[in-house]
């Protein structure tokens, strides 16, 4: 509920090694984060933060920006079952200096919560699913992409091509 609550519960788990606490879900733009988070270092909490391997790089590093504090401690890397690729978390994971504590393969916790594997994540983050992507630049492409290196030019509407 509050501060204070937060301190009663906590002091008698203090013969605990380990305690979790699942805050709210809320997103990084919602005004209540600051709130959560400073009744987090007013009880001392140390903070991992979920990062959705399901997220663009943006969003995740959007999140890891308006959650960091000196309080956070690492990271719990969620859905990579869901992922199609594990490209953007890791590289905010990487860029960031975030110690990953745990990866998560689904919705049940703590059945789904495993200790971080990195043959895992490093053959996650290499194999090819076998599909093409609209993302990703193919071999006939490459020319006329470096070709225009250097040049924009601008439409009516002020989009850069």
């Amino acid at each position: 509920r509050d501060t204070e609550d937060l301190r009663l519960t906590l002091s008698a788990l203090k013969h605990k090694h380990l305690v979790l606490i699942d805050t709210i879900g809320m997103g990084q733009r919602d005004s209540r984060v600051s709130d959560q988070a400073g009744m987090l270092d007013a009880c001392g909490a140390e903070r991992l933060l979920l990062l959705n391997a399901t997220s663009g790089s943006d969003t995740l590093d959007d999140v890891v920006r308006v959650y960091g504090s000196p309080r956070v401690v690492g990271c719990i890397a969620t859905k990579l079952d869901e992922a199609v690729t594990l490209g953007a978390v890791l590289d905010v994971i990487i860029r960031r200096k975030l110690k990953v504590h745990y990866i998560a393969n689904g919705q049940r916790v703590p059945e789904d919560l495993h200790e971080v594997n990195r043959e895992y994540l490093l053959h996650r983050a290499f194999k090819s699913n076998g599909r093409t992507s609209a993302l990703v630049v193919n071999d006939l492409e490459l020319p006329a992409l470096m070709g225009g290196m250097g040049k924009h030019t601008t439409t009516e509407a002020g989009y850069a091509l």
